[in-house]
């Protein structure tokens, strides 16, 4: 990454550069997920723009940054998480990708800070706000959502997230270091254009402020905190764009433009 791209990237996060260490890591891992969605309105424009396969549907970290500071946009797991992994290795950090496995599989980064390893994921749309040990098998509750990690075998950990007590998605995660390269046919499958797909086939975002997470499935905004977790309705599209654009920064085009993918997929939210 050159300096000015990875100034460019620093000042997206509303910091400057500082030496690697595990308070820096904590507080760029926070500002990303309180700075960048997670959300696929993003994987539909890439889909139709750039590719429907593999690494010619990636966008570049410029791409990347275009569309956050134009339209505020984000991106899922491959987008969120690479980019940032090569933004940490270019302030000195040491990072490994490494992969989760349960439904699509999941792309994430390994940093070893002061020869411990820590697991790093902004791209989860979960409450990972920390550097997480996994020696340590974690579990913890924060903004509606209880997050457990435990061991399942050696090199192997499971990453399970609930409300209420109940499961709603869980991987497992190997914490052997893989090539980046590797993800191509695992980009391919996720998007695949099939009814048994749902993130091809809804819109989803989920943006984490000081006090709250803000996550929209379709027409429904849910509000989750430490008290507990509104939701409200936005029948009115006029309703629902201005809402998106007051919560997450988002701009009218890519709004219509994923309104209209879902549409013509059997899902009209209007």
């Amino acid at each position: 990454m050159d300096t000015q791209l990875q100034r460019r990237y620093l000042g997206c996060l509303q910091t400057e550069r500082q030496a690697p260490g595990l308070d820096y890591l904590r507080m760029l891992t926070r500002r990303h997920l309180h700075r960048f969605p997670f959300e696929n309105m993003s994987k539909f424009h890439y889909y139709l723009t750039l590719g429907k396969t593999g690494w010619s549907w990636m966008p570049t970290l410029e791409t990347f940054l275009d569309r956050f500071e134009q339209e505020g946009l984000g991106g899922n797991c491959y987008i969120l998480n690479l980019h940032f992994g090569r933004l940490l290795e270019s302030l000195g950090f040491a990072v490994e990708t490494v992969r989760a496995t349960g439904g699509n599989v999941h792309l994430a980064n390994k940093v070893t800070v002061g020869g411990r390893s820590y697991y790093v994921d902004v791209g989860y749309g979960a409450p990972l706000f920390d550097p997480i040990d996994l020696l340590e098998e974690p579990r913890f509750t924060r903004l509606g959502e209880e997050v457990e990690i435990s061991r399942v075998e050696e090199g192997r950990y499971m990453i399970d997230r609930r409300t209420d007590g109940r499961s709603f998605v869980s991987k497992c995660i190997e914490w052997g270091a893989v090539d980046p390269e590797s993800f191509g046919p695992h980009i391919t499958h996720s998007l695949r254009d099939e009814d048994d797909n749902p993130f091809m086939r809804r819109i989803v975002c989920t943006l984490f402020k000081p006090d709250a997470a803000y996550s929209v499935v379709n027409n429904r905004l849910f509000i989750k905190s430490d008290r507990g977790v509104t939701v409200h309705d936005f029948p009115e599209k006029r309703d629902w764009m201005q809402m998106m654009a007051a919560n997450f920064g988002l701009r009218e085009e890519r709004l219509i433009e994923a309104l209209r993918f879902v549409a013509e997929r059997g899902n009209p939210l209007f």
